[in-house]
């Protein structure tokens, strides 16, 4: 029974810490906004993951931007004394675009109190 409410209260303690990050807003810096429009919507700390959902409307397929796939590179960011510090970067399909999920950082203390660049570029071919 100790263990049981151990941890529980370690679980309220954690949930509690990751509720209260503050992380500032989500702002998109979209190089392929003439192909496909993303809009943010919920930020959340999930075992130590800080993500966004966020829907990917298409208007047309990324490849009329200068892409040479549907694959499009996001990259996450925060300002740090004058200087962009990437924090995540990550490869996406915007093929039929949707919602989808985007980790912005690794640990939430990189980005905690800081609003958060995420730049949609097309792929860089391999």
């Amino acid at each position: 029974m100790r263990n049981l409410l151990r941890g529980a209260a370690l679980s309220a303690m954690f949930c509690g810490t990751a509720a209260a990050a503050d992380i500032g807003d989500v702002v998109f810096r979209n190089d392929l906004a003439a192909c496909v429009t993303v809009e943010a919507a919920t930020t959340r700390i999930e075992a130590n993951i800080v993500s966004t959902d966020a829907r990917f409307r298409l208007h047309r397929p990324i490849g009329a931007c200068g892409c040479f796939s549907a694959l499009a590179t996001y990259t996450s960011s925060v300002n740090d004394h004058g200087t962009r510090q990437i924090v995540n970067e990550g490869l996406i399909s915007i093929k039929d675009g949707g919602r989808k999920r985007l980790v912005l950082a690794a640990e939430p203390a990189l980005i905690t109190g800081r609003n958060v660049q995420v730049r949609l570029t097309c792929a860089r071919p391999s």
